[in-house]
């Protein structure tokens, strides 16, 4: 009995394969573009003649990723382009240079097929991917997952439909998609890593898979049922997290969390907080990671940092969890342009720049009361984009009005000895920004503009020189709003 969950047994005629890959592609119209990642081995070659057989309508395209890690690339290409010919489908080789950044051989070599695959189906405006991944691929990803220490979202495997990519083999047994490409007497090759025992997959493959055999009659369907009832359990528990997920926030290719969030005071708190923690490190490395990862940064003191595979260096401090690549980009000093707009790219944020010829008389004011004072200028009231709020910042320090003699401005990077003229006196800028407890990371990234004479103006979101306030509330010639470079 088919029960949604598990694989098809194995044993399905011509017709239940055709079917099956039909299914999972119905919701691709008429037309749409769709990539077909083909190797050349049995299980691509049969995705390719299923595919357009279910889906004629289809403009496929079959690409043929090469990665040098073989002697008989060039046979595997070449039968790739005889199934192009007989299915009258264009064919695309991409050459591909695989760099391991000490995920291993394996994970560089995936990362680099799918780049590939993703940098045609956008030149070709295609709509999807398809993967030739079998049920037994989806067994043998849980079992490497579980033994590597993986939580919900590991062992929830792949999905038949997930963002670009479709598996409509996943619920296929391999050796109903061999046979159908004997029987159709497709000629396909082989891939000796398949069988390399240096090569985990393959003793996941040979050696795991029949043991598990040995004590229960389907071990495949088991494994693959498993994972469709955990992705079950993982979209409830990634609904209550979303309220902890949408509390992160972003700054350039740092993502923080107050550790309010992470509270792990009793198990239903734990299982949110490591939703939340597996979210943020996903969007590094788009695998989900280990558990091992997640439990070290819950359990973070504060003052302490962790550096994890990807690689991410987490740190914790004054109530946030940053989480950060090692290497931070850096933005070019520059001058800020008034009016108009100034990038700071390194943090995603930009410096909007208005005077009275840009805002105007006829500007919204949203609500607004416009007093008409002879030769004082009232700016509009800015838009808050609480999106590039850092931690620790406040939302009006965003804003800060010019006064006339301020000079010309540039922003760059906190420098060591910076100091700022406050209200409360002259302040380092390490220690204005300690105390608003914000993370080590966003402090290296954050805008500071400064004045010719090299004084210190603004920090965006947390303070400025004193006079420069005082002058520019009694009267402003420009205003500076600290923004999102993607405020859409």
């Amino acid at each position: 009995m088919d029960d949604g969950l598990g694989p098809l047994t194995v044993g399905q005629p011509r017709a239940a394969l055709v079917a099956e890959v039909m299914a999972v592609l119905d919701h691709l119209d008429v037309g749409e573009t769709v990539v077909v990642a083909c190797s050349g081995g049995p299980d691509s070659t049969a995705l390719a003649h299923l595919t357009a057989e279910a889906r004629p309508d289809l403009d496929l395209h079959l690409v043929h990723v090469r990665h040098g890690l073989r002697d008989d690339d060039h046979e595997d290409a070449e039968v790739v382009r005889l199934h192009g010919g007989w299915l009258d489908l264009p064919v695309r080789v991409m050459d591909v240079e695989v760099v391991s950044s000490g995920q291993g051989t394996e994970a560089a070599a995936r990362e680099a097929r799918y780049a590939a695959l993703r940098e045609v189906a956008r030149e070709y405006r295609a709509t999807a991917i398809a993967l030739g991944h079998t049920a037994e691929d989806q067994a043998e990803t849980v079992l490497f997952r579980l033994a590597r220490g993986t939580g919900l979202d590991g062992l929830g495997a792949m999905e038949a439909i997930r963002d670009d990519l479709v598996r409509p083999l996943l619920r296929l047994r391999r050796d109903d998609i061999h046979r159908f490409v004997e029987m159709e007497g497709l000629p396909h090759v082989q891939d000796p890593t398949n069988r390399d025992p240096a090569i985990r997959r393959s003793i996941v493959r040979h050696r795991l898979l029949p043991l598990l055999q040995e004590v229960a009659p389907d071990p495949v369907g088991a494994l693959v049922r498993i994972a469709a009832l955990v992705r079950d359990d993982r979209a409830a528990l990634d609904a209550a997290a979303k309220p902890g997920i949408e509390q992160v926030r972003t700054i350039g290719p740092v993502h923080t969390v107050p550790d309010r969030v992470l509270s792990t005071d009793d198990a239903a708190g734990s299982a949110l907080a490591r939703r939340v923690v597996r979210a943020i490190l996903t969007r590094f490395t788009g695998e989900p990671p280990d558990a091992v990862s997640v439990a070290r940064v819950l359990s973070l003191e504060p003052g302490s940092a962790a550096s994890l595979p990807g690689p991410v260096e987490v740190t914790a401090a004054g109530g946030w969890r940053a989480f950060a690549p090692r290497t931070l980009p850096r933005s070019p000093e520059s001058p800020v342009r008034i009016p108009g707009e100034t990038a700071w790219p390194c943090a995603g944020a930009v410096i909007r720049a208005v005077t009275p010829e840009v805002d105007g008389p006829s500007a919204d004011r949203s609500g607004q009361v416009a007093l008409d004072l002879p030769g004082i200028w009232a700016p509009a009231p800015a838009d808050q984009e609480p999106g590039v709020l850092p931690p620790g910042a406040v939302a009006e320090r965003l804003v800060l009005s010019l006064p006339e003699d301020v000079g010309g401005l540039r922003v760059r990077h906190r420098e060591p000895g910076d100091e700022v003229a406050t209200a409360g006196g002259t302040k380092s800028l390490q220690d204005v920004l300690v105390d608003a407890g914000v993370p080590r990371a966003v402090r290296e990234l954050w805008p500071v503009v400064v004045a010719d004479d090299g004084r210190v103006v603004w920090i965006p979101g947390y303070t400025a020189d004193e006079s420069v306030l005082r002058a520019g509330r009694r009267a402003p010639v420009a205003q500076l709003r600290l923004g999102s470079a993607d405020p859409g």
